[in-house]
């Protein structure tokens, strides 16, 4: 009987001392609950924790640290690939670029008819200079009413100046024009990959086969060159616009 008393104070005492623990961990679980922090870290963003005397975030720290260097590693890989595919794209470039224009250049049906697109883009451009002339020189016959003749040809060589230097604004601000809203819709709908292929593969084409095109179709090879670049662009603003309408982009 006295050891079975001894054993039930025993466990008494015991129950007090649990029952103390339990009710001091309540208290420190309800403070933590009611005195959160916000503190800025080192991601910059805002993180609420319980109080917690122990932590000194060692743990955070090397993990933070351990992912920022694998990061730092993951980038410079990267942009070494970078640098190495576009290298390799540029010699693959280049190499067929000069393999085409050499080809050209020995190509007597595209190299004629290269001659003749060019020839005649530059008798245009005579004959709108010519225009010009004959445009201002009209213009400058209005000096002729003025009796004094120095004066009349001071006048004049002035008004065929300031017409031919009114019609070259206009004509270079309509080609600028024109260029930039060619080169806008071409970066915005083909500036890729896909289109310098079609374009040094289409030109191979028009200069390999240049002399079979030309007896299906009598056409300039140069032309039919600009032509298909102009079918390609529009099929790709044409594919594009779709693509955006039902939402792939």
């Amino acid at each position: 009987m006295t050891s079975e008393t001894n054993s039930r104070k025993r466990a008494d005492a015991e129950v007090v001392a649990w029952k103390f623990k339990y009710e001091k961990a309540e208290q420190e679980k309800l403070y933590a609950q009611t005195h959160q922090k916000t503190v800025e870290v080192a991601v910059e963003k805002k993180v609420p924790y319980e109080k917690c005397d122990k932590c000194d975030r060692t743990a955070y720290q090397k993990a933070k640290e351990k992912c920022d260097n694998r990061k730092s590693q993951l980038e410079k890989k990267y942009k070494n690939m970078t640098v190495g595919y576009e290298s390799m794209l540029f010699l693959l470039a280049w190499y067929s670029i000069t393999t085409t224009l050499f080809t050209a250049i020995l190509s007597p049906v595209f190299l004629n008819d290269c001659i003749t697109f060019f020839g005649a883009l530059g008798k245009g451009m005579g004959n709108l200079f010519r225009e010009f002339v004959i445009g201002a020189d009209s213009f400058g016959q209005l000096s002729s009413g003025i009796p004094n003749r120095i004066l009349s040809g001071l006048m004049y060589w002035l008004i065929v100046a300031i017409v031919m230097g009114i019609l070259f604004i206009i004509t270079g601000l309509l080609i600028v024009g024109i260029g930039y809203q060619v080169g806008k819709i071409y970066r915005k709908y083909c500036w890729d990959i896909l289109s310098i292929i079609v374009a040094i593969t289409s030109a191979a084409i028009v200069i390999y086969f240049g002399e079979w095109i030309k007896n299906a179709i009598p056409i300039n090879l140069m032309v039919f060159l600009l032509l298909s670049h102009v079918i390609y662009i529009g099929i790709r603003c044409y594919v594009k616009g779709w693509m955006v309408e039902r939402g792939y982009y």
